[in-house]
């Protein structure tokens, strides 16, 4: 008993079989449509309901590499993709979070939740959106509430499930030719690339540890730079904006000082799999006693902001960007997880497009959109006190 209390105990042991379970649950497919590396969260979510866990480290290690690998693996194309669609993501930014606060701010007035604790709404609508920054700045500006870290908690995996399922089903949906997108966006994209000149200074050759580091430790410095906005307080990137933020700079300067930032593609890729597929298993595992037990005491609620604000968010930005804005469904793909500032739903949108290049979409998005989530976060805060 003692060695299955052992193995039970070994959290690199129980995310693992998360993994493997997830994976191979995430290959079955119905009708072109399979959950992939995202089948880790529902596992992960099952064996954290039945006790399992493992150390909040994780979360962070695995969220910081996933984020790094992207914006090395995107940032050839990040550049050229914000100057001819800038504007049309920070209006995507706009639109997606501002959605997410009115359905927030319905639902509680619909389902009769006026007289619940506006911090507790706060941390839902963050967590609706699967935004680990806007946390940051509701927690800042409520005083370290608990009540905000149990709002976030409990919404976060059902802001999450909705992002991956509307991901994963709106190419088939909405009748999306994906080889045609792809090759639209190539043909958009070779206009603006630059001969491989860069081959004989070493680009895109050997794999750097030591360059991926630095983007890890460059990323956390920046996102922890705190600049006072009128109206909003101090805001900062935070962790996943900043690595984000440094390794699309990095990426597309190619090199820092002696340092190589355009590495081996296929390093990268598998690091992007590898830590999201833990990272996956992380939420899901931290999540499920939280579910359970919340669920219980605040009721239906807390679930519907999760899923609804998030599925209605993601449904009115795809509808802007698609029709409106006439994105490319691989970049709209990326810059809707972006607007929403939802790293696992970025995940589910490469593996459902099976492109790098919906990072551009996200990176170009995400800051644009992390500030709106603050603002109305804060409004959220003020509207129900």
């Amino acid at each position: 008993m003692s060695y299955l209390t052992s193995l039970a105990n070994d959290g690199v042991f129980v995310s693992s079989v998360v993994v493997i379970s997830g994976l191979l649950i995430g290959q079955i497919q119905y009708r072109g449509i399979k959950l992939g590396t995202s089948g880790t969260l529902f596992t992960g979510l099952l064996m954290g309901m039945a006790g399992f866990t493992v150390p909040e480290s994780y979360f962070s290690w695995n969220l910081v590499i996933f984020v790094v690998s992207v914006g090395l693996l995107s940032s050839e194309d990040a550049l050229e993709v914000f100057k001819r669609y800038g504007l049309r993501f920070i209006f995507l930014g706009v639109v997606a979070t501002f959605v997410g606060a009115l359905v927030t701010f319905l639902l509680v007035k619909v389902l009769g939740g006026s007289s619940m604790d506006p911090l507790l709404l706060a941390g839902a609508y963050t967590g609706a959106l699967t935004s680990s920054p806007g946390l940051g700045a509701a927690l800042e500006a409520t005083g370290s509430s608990p009540l905000v870290t149990i709002g976030y908690t409990v919404t976060y995996p059902f802001g999450v499930v909705a992002v991956v399922i509307f991901i994963q089903i709106a190419a088939a949906l909405f009748r999306i030719d994906l080889k045609e997108e792809k090759a639209r966006l190539e043909g958009v994209l070779s206009d603006y690339k630059k001969p491989p000149e860069d081959e004989s200074r070493g680009s895109s050759k050997s794999f750097s540890l030591v360059s991926l580091a630095l983007c890890i430790t460059g990323g956390i410095m920046v996102g922890r730079i705190g600049v006072p906005l009128p109206f909003i307080g101090n805001f900062s990137l935070g962790t996943t904006g900043g690595a984000l933020v440094v390794s699309l700079v990095f990426g597309a300067l190619g090199r820092v000082g002696p340092l190589n930032m355009r590495m081996d593609k296929g390093i990268l890729a598998a690091l992007r799999s590898f830590s999201l597929a833990y990272f996956f298993a992380t939420v899901g595992l931290q999540a499920g006693p939280q579910v359970a037990e919340t669920f219980a005491e605040y009721g239906i609620l807390l679930i519907s902001i999760g899923f609804f604000a998030a599925l209605i968010s993601e449904l009115v930005a795809f509808l802007v960007g698609r029709y409106l804005l006439r994105l490319n469904w691989i970049l709209l793909a990326g810059a809707i997880c972006g607007a929403m500032t939802s790293t696992p739903g970025l995940g589910a949108a490469i593996d459902a497009t099976g492109s790098e290049d919906c990072g551009a979409g996200y990176g170009a998005t995400y800051p644009f959109a992390l500030l709106c989530m603050v603002l109305f976060t804060k409004l959220l805060v003020s509207t129900f006190r």
